[in-house]
């Protein structure tokens, strides 16, 4: 089968073997995998992998052949796919925090992935969605699944503020869910005017340049002394530091970007102590992949408004280049392209 293979220094496009599957998993003819930061950051030596290995983390598709245990698929089922396995066996797993499993594996990272023509993955990581859902939205159920759980970290109250820092897929992602919540006031930090009217649109009541305006000063005259919840949805020390600031006296800072390791942010405790702050942090998605199937099934959540843009996986690099380079808020590889 053809596949975008990471061999450790570079990601190409090459012709891979697939294995018979086991017992407990089933093959999938992929439709569409979503490009992520993470495929970026791996690719460039920034994020952890286990070579070689087919990326891609975020695809959906349709079921060929299912092993014989599997009781709950069938072929021809259309599935997104949670690529997070679990051992369920360690202290984390049997706490209920399979999210920090000692032997946690990814398909896309650890395993392969969906930039290729089939994958084979575990019956258990497999979301059946019907089959008129957009494969480009359905392979958004994963950073969905993802934000939701950040969401979930916010512990929205009615009447709050929120302030979103960052207004890209993540971003947008946040705001859509925090718009259900009894939120009074949603603001969105997002330097590229070019995405403020979706901002906007989705339900941002104001959408604030950091690179034109003092936004710590906009958002203490607009929210009375700063924000009960501030989310930070870029990923870098900075954007850290700078939402930090943003959060009122007795509220919530939730660090849902992934910042590269090395760097760091330098805070008081006494600061923390004397706001009586929390802060808090959201990794992967533990337990919210079918909370996010029914979110779009039911059009709650909607990505009709979302620019995708879509490639063929032998243009895979040109696809990375346009995430990198943000021509669009959304990039997919196509596998029926």
């Amino acid at each position: 089968m053809r596949a975008a293979l990471f061999n450790g220094n570079d990601l190409s496009v090459v012709n891979r073997p697939l294995r018979a599957i086991a017992v407990d998993e089933v093959l999938i003819k992929v439709a569409a995998c979503g490009v992520c930061g993470t495929d970026i950051k791996i690719v460039a030596g920034h994020s952890a992998a286990t070579p070689p290995v087919v990326l891609g983390h975020e695809f959906c598709g349709t079921i060929l052949q299912v092993g014989k245990n599997v009781r709950n698929l069938s072929e021809d089922d259309f599935v997104a796919v949670d690529p997070n396995i679990f051992c369920g066996q360690c202290r984390f797993c049997r706490k209920g925090k399979i999210n920090l499993c000692e032997n946690l594996a990814a398909l896309g990272v650890d395993i392969d992935g969906g930039f290729a023509e089939y994958c084979i993955v575990p019956a258990g990581r497999c979301y059946r969605i019907p089959a008129v859902v957009n494969p480009y939205h359905a392979a958004l159920l994963e950073p969905l699944s993802c934000a939701l759980y950040g969401f979930q970290k916010a512990e929205v109250k009615p009447g709050d503020a929120i302030v979103i820092v960052g207004g890209g897929m993540i971003g947008l992602l946040m705001l859509k869910l925090c718009r259900m919540s009894p939120a009074k006031h949603i603001i969105v930090v997002e330097p590229d005017e070019k995405r403020h009217r979706l901002l906007k649109k989705s339900g941002a009541d104001r959408v604030i340049n950091p690179q034109k305006d003092n936004v710590e000063n906009e958002i203490i005259d607009i929210t009375r002394g700063g924000a009960e919840i501030v989310i930070e949805c870029v990923g870098s020390a900075a954007a850290v530091r700078q939402s930090y600031n943003y959060v009122k006296r007795g509220g919530r800072l939730v660090i849902f970007g992934v910042s590269p390791a090395d760097q760091t942010w330098n805070v008081a405790p006494y600061d923390i102590f004397r706001k009586d702050l929390t802060i808090t942090a959201s990794f992967l998605n533990p337990f919210t992949f079918q909370t996010a199937v029914g979110l779009l099934t039911n059009g709650k959540i909607d990505f009709g408004d979302v620019e995708i843009k879509a490639f063929p996986l032998d243009e895979i690099q040109e696809a990375f280049n346009n995430q990198i380079q943000r021509r669009s808020l959304k990039t997919v590889i196509d596998l029926r392209l």
